[in-house]
């Protein structure tokens, strides 16, 4: 098997990693909640699926759905949830046409067939189920016939890149030429998000571009092809029209988290580096002007500044998560799986329910109450921060099942010489075969992100490489090789030469408490990858649904608005979660950090949610009572504030 197109890293295929501890208990919640039993309580990946040959929904749900159930099924190897995915691999595979195309004959539009071969292609590294090579070789000549008669239009056009993912794939296996004229047609249609992200124009909320009132024109005419047909329904020109149909797709959150890939897709196929320039450029700009304290950026549903206020739709936290696997294999930048990491260890589970029964549309780092409201969003629906099956759209309901999976084999990489990477660090086996003789087994045990150190109990028929990621908030690592002690400071890779046979490592990183300044008069703390804050105590209410996968509203029952005093003596404090319980989810918290706080009377709700935390200084802490207050990881918390206003303990007011 040749190494990919322009590329640092490979990954390693379905099903060579499997989860260990409490990543495996996560998974297992997955399995046992919306993932493993979906299809028999919403019909839109039920039986009738367009996409199981039933005359039910026809577009992307069905796709995004399989396309977590594969990768979760052949991880957790479960046989009843393989015959769950199973059925739909088959009746894709069956429904291709002499033509080569495939899917539902009702809809014939390009993307969510890109969604689709994402799933093919996971079950094929699971399985060698040589259906999928021809299946796929088919349908990307029929593509490269068709594209130019029949282009890619409105979220394919936006989200063509996605294309590129699956085509890479299946060139990395061929080497067909074809595979490349097709990459490039498929790019010439669709959005050049790399130019976009050269100098990137948004940098305010989206309403500035794309007013509200537009917005709801166009809600009133159900979507852009009746005002496309006819601009002077809005009062526009079909130039007017165009601009904001640009703006529109280019401002949405789920674009813009998949897009981030984009430069990677361009750089394997052209190689050229400006590319590496722009994906960093891009995340950097993004963070800057929507960025969130808990490591994604804001999109309600489109992008909407750096205010606590706004909300962040799930499925742009799990097509982030995608973006930075993709990049981190393309470019081997640390700063990719870092983000990663803090997506993945923060604002993934903190947006599903406990036991993985339902989920949120939006979350927010200051949540205070999640209820049916009218909130600041920017055209999000009013249901869009309660827990349930579907609030606000179905899109998160059918999409949210790949972020656990696709992290989890994502876990470790290889380069062209076969040294192996870690991208993120989480307890895990890994098993590699070279040839029929020589294998390669790792198993990675550890409690990480809640400890700092990671074991690695390496099996080898010859001498191996390992690099070692080093995340760039450990201020030095140590490495001890069967007991003998190696300190490194200021590098992104560890590269340990393992000689054959039984090797033991262990890894320990050095993670502050930090105190990260987010506007002139907020905070947030965050250690390692893990961002933490202040609990408030719940109440669920069920509002509407069927037990277990029912809608809930959650109410606080403890007081929130609480400044920071900032000063040294901040501590850490650990427990040991059950073994058969996740650390999110757990009534044990893994970690805490213990600080002092003060009431800030004034920090009070408005329109459903926290205000904007007011600027505090010493008079408020003479006016109130120094406590005690315990933060514990985002990803633990329902209700919780994550920003605060402060003090500094030597007197100073809230600047840092």
């Amino acid at each position: 098997m040749g190494f990919p197109l322009n590329s640092r890293f490979r990954e390693i295929e379905l099903g060579r990693i499997k989860p260990l501890g409490w990543l495996r208990k996560q998974l297992e919640l997955q399995m046992e909640g919306l993932t493993g039993h979906l299809d028999e309580i919403w019909p839109y990946v039920g039986p009738e699926s367009a996409w199981l040959g039933g005359s039910g929904d026809d577009w992307e749900r069905g796709p995004y759905y399989c396309d977590g159930l594969v990768s979760l099924a052949y991880l957790v190897n479960e046989s009843w949830l393989i015959k769950k995915a199973e059925k739909w691999i088959n009746s894709v595979l069956s429904s291709q046409t002499p033509e080569g195309s495939f899917g539902p004959r009702s809809n014939l539009d390009w993307w969510p067939r890109m969604v689709m071969l994402k799933a093919l292609t996971s079950y094929h590294e699971a399985t060698k189920d040589q259906r999928v090579m021809g299946f796929l070789r088919n349908y990307f000549k029929y593509q490269l016939v068709e594209l130019p008669s029949r282009r890619l239009s409105d979220w394919a056009w936006a989200r063509g890149f996605e294309n590129l993912v699956s085509i890479f794939w299946f060139h990395e296996r061929t080497k067909e030429p074809f595979l490349l004229d097709l990459a490039k047609l498929i790019i010439s249609q669709s959005i050049d998000w790399s130019k976009l992200f050269e100098n990137f124009p948004y940098k305010e909320p989206a309403e500035k571009y794309l007013p509200k009132e537009f917005m709801e024109k166009l809600k009133s005419y159900r979507g852009w092809p009746k005002i496309f047909e006819d601009p002077s329904k809005v009062g526009l020109t079909k130039e007017e029209v165009e601009r904001f149909f640009f703006i529109y797709h280019t401002t949405h959150v789920v674009n813009v988290a998949m897009a981030l890939k984009e430069p990677a897709l361009r750089y394997q196929l052209e190689g050229d580096e400006r590319y590496r320039r722009i994906a960093l450029k891009a995340l950097e700009e993004i963070m800057r002007h929507h960025g969130q304290p808990n490591g994604i950026f804001s999109g309600d549903e489109h992008l909407n500044g750096r205010r606590t206020t706004q909300g962040t739709e799930l499925c742009a936290v799990v097509e982030f998560m995608f973006s930075m696997e993709n990049l981190f294999k393309t470019f081997g930048e640390v700063i990719f799986a870092d983000y990663l990491e803090k997506v993945a260890y923060n604002a993934l589970p903190a947006t599903i329910r406990p036991n993985f029964y339902a989920h949120q549309y939006d979350q927010q780092v200051n949540q205070v109450l999640c209820n049916i409201a009218q909130r600041n969003w920017y055209n999000n629906d009013e249901d869009s921060n309660i827990f349930g099956l579907e609030p606000n759209f179905g899109c998160c309901t059918a999409n949210m099942h790949q972020g656990w999976p696709k992290f989890t084999r994502t876990l470790w990489m290889k380069d062209e010489n076969d040294c192996f990477v870690t991208v993120a660090y989480a307890p895990c086996a890994m098993r590699y075969d070279f040839n029929a003789q020589e294998r390669v087994e790792i198993v990675e045990e550890t409690d990480y992100p809640f400890e700092d150190e990671v074991g690695f109990f390496v099996s080898s028929d010859r001498d191996i490489c390992i690099m070692l990621r080093v995340p760039h908030r450990s201020k030095s690592v140590t490495v001890f090789v069967n007991g003998e002690e190696q300190e490194y400071r200021n590098q992104d890779f560890i590269v340990l030469n393992v000689p054959r046979g039984k090797n033991r490592l262990t890894v320990r990183f050095q993670f502050d408490v930090e105190i990260v300044s987010w506007s002139n008069h907020t905070v947030y703390l965050q250690r390692g990858p893990l961002v933490f804050s202040l609990p408030i105590e719940e109440e669920w209410r069920k509002i509407r649904g069927t037990e277990p996968f029912a809608d809930y509203e959650v109410y606080p029952k403890s007081d929130w608005n609480y400044g920071l005093i900032l000063s040294d003596d901040i501590s850490v404090s650990r427990n040991s979660v059950p073994k058969d319980a996740s650390p999110f989810y757990s009534n044990v918290v893994p970690v805490k950090l213990h600080v002092k706080g003060f009431k800030v009377p004034n920090w009070t709700t408005l329109d459903g949610s926290a205000a904007d935390p007011p600027k505090v200084n010493q008079r408020d802490v003479k006016d109130s009572k120094i406590v005690g207050l315990e933060l514990v990881p985002y990803g633990c918390t329902t209700l919780r504030i994550t920003e605060f206003p402060f003090i500094k303990k030597d007197g100073g007011d809230g600047n840092v």
